[in-house]
């Protein structure tokens, strides 16, 4: 399953960098540089696939940060 963001699809790869990023407890300004994507995209996208990301509430899912 791929979403077009900024006009670059999310590939399984970015998918699986994503997830293991926000499993290592890196910062979201990494993922940002890693990424190459604006915060607002990749915090779209871990809530899409049901990513928590260091520095949000893992109940709410709301940031906290």
């Amino acid at each position: 399953m791929t979403t077009k963001h900024h006009n670059r699809f999310w590939t399984e790869d970015d998918d699986n960098l994503l997830r293991a990023m926000a499993a290592a407890g890196k910062s979201i300004t990494l993922m940002t540089v890693k990424l190459g994507r604006p915060i607002r995209t990749i915090k779209a996208r871990a809530q899409e696939l049901h990513i928590v990301l260091p520095g949000e509430d893992k109940n709410t899912k709301r940031w906290v940060g």
